[in-house]
C-alpha cells in the first residue's frame, strides 16, 4: 500500500471520525511523535515521565481539534505538525516542573538521607504486624494450660513478677517456672 497515495483518504477518514482510520493514523505516526519526545525530554524528567504519556497527550490534543481546522497535503506536513505538538507539550511540562515553585523538581528531596536512616519508618507496628503478633500470641497461649494463661496475660500487660504472683494467687516460683518455659518456647 502506497502511503502517500492513500494519505488523503486516511486524513479524510480521520476527519470523518472513522475508528479504523484513526487507529491506522496512530500506528503509522506514533513513532515520529515518540522520537520527537525523546529528543526533547530533559534528563531530569525521564525518571518521572514516560515518553508514551506524551504520545498519548499529543494524540488526545490532535483528535480534539475540530476537523475543519486542519488540512495536511503530505505525510511530512502531518509529521511536522505532530512533532511540533510533541515539542510544545514537553516544553510545557518542563516549564511547569522547573519553572514554578509548586512543582519544581529541583526542590524535591530524597526520602532517605545519606546516613541510611529511614525518615518514613514508624515506631508503631503495621496492621499486618498486629495480625501476625495476634496469631503468634494465640499459638503460644494454646501451649499452656488454662490456669497458667492468666499469668501469661498479666506478663503481656507489663506487670512485674511479684504483682503477677499476688494477682494470680500463686507463688513467685510458679511464675518464674512459667516465665522460664515461655522463654524456652520463644527461643529467648
Amino acid at each position: 500500500m502506497d502511503e502517500i497515495a492513500n494519505f488523503p483518504e486516511l486524513i479524510a477518514g480521520v476527519q470523518a471520525g472513522d475508528p479504523a482510520s484513526i487507529e491506522l493514523l496512530c500506528q503509522r505516526y506514533a513513532p515520529f511523535i515518540r522520537a520527537a519526545v525523546r529528543r526533547q525530554l530533559h534528563p531530569g524528567l525521564r525518571t518521572r515521565f514516560d515518553s508514551l504519556d506524551f504520545v498519548q497527550d499529543v494524540w488526545a490534543s490532535f483528535l480534539a481539534i475540530p476537523a475543519e481546522r486542519y488540512a495536511f497535503d503530505t505525510p511530512q506536513a502531518l509529521v511536522a505538525f505532530l512533532t511540533r505538538m510533541a515539542h510544545n507539550r514537553v516544553v510545557e511540562v518542563f516549564r511547569r516542573r522547573f519553572g514554578t515553585l509548586k512543582d519544581n523538581i529541583t526542590r524535591e528531596q530524597a526520602v532517605n538521607d545519606d546516613d541510611g536512616s529511614d525518615q518514613l519508618r514508624s515506631s508503631t507496628p503495621t496492621p499486618s504486624q498486629w495480625v501476625i503478633a495476634g496469631e503468634e500470641w494465640e499459638l503460644l497461649r494454646g501451649r499452656f494450660p488454662e490456669g497458667q494463661r492468666v499469668i501469661l496475660e498479666l506478663l503481656r500487660d507489663g506487670h512485674n513478677l511479684e504483682d503477677i504472683a499476688r494477682l494470680a494467687n500463686v507463688s513467685l516460683s510458679t511464675v518464674n517456672r512459667i516465665v522460664r518455659r515461655l522463654k524456652d518456647l520463644t527461643g529467648q
